[in-house]
């Protein structure tokens, strides 16, 4: 097992909390999220969570498949449309999205014409559930789509 000067000669702190310095002040942590362009049809991953999602590039419709929602607990995800080109975020089981007045949604999408570009939806799911907070200016419309 390696020695405290072992660890002071490498340049770390002993007895201390990670990122705390030698005066006890928090040294400024960096959090870089994780951007991700999707120009055709996805399947989002458990291990994509943290991940902005965009659809610049396509071409045409795209739509991003979210994971069960059974194994959704703590997971995160953003989508931003970045092109005139329709973004459909759809529940990976159907009726268990939460999105605007609807508590068994399958899908949410910015396809409305010339009301896409620069909208998005913020995901999380809690085990249980895929809730939807969209992201849009008060001229972009929301389609949710119940089966």
């Amino acid at each position: 097992m390696p020695t405290s000067s072992t660890y002071a000669s490498a340049g770390y702190e002993t007895g201390r909390s990670a990122a705390v310095d030698g005066n006890g002040f928090i040294n400024p942590l960096m959090w870089k999220a994780r951007v991700v362009a999707k120009t055709s049809a996805y399947t989002v991953l458990a291990n994509d969570s943290g991940t902005i999602f965009t659809n610049q590039g396509a071409t045409a419709s795209v739509t991003l498949t979210l994971p069960a929602a059974s194994a959704s607990d703590g997971l995160v995800y953003w989508f931003y449309n970045c092109e005139d080109q329709n973004l459909i975020i759809a529940s990976g089981t159907a009726d268990l999205m939460t999105a605007l007045n609807d508590v068994a949604a399958d899908s949410v999408a910015l396809q409305t014409t010339s009301l896409k570009v620069g909208g998005g939806f913020f995901v999380f799911g809690d085990g249980t559930n895929w809730h939807v907070m969209p992201m849009v200016y008060d001229t972009q419309t929301v389609t949710v789509v119940t089966s």
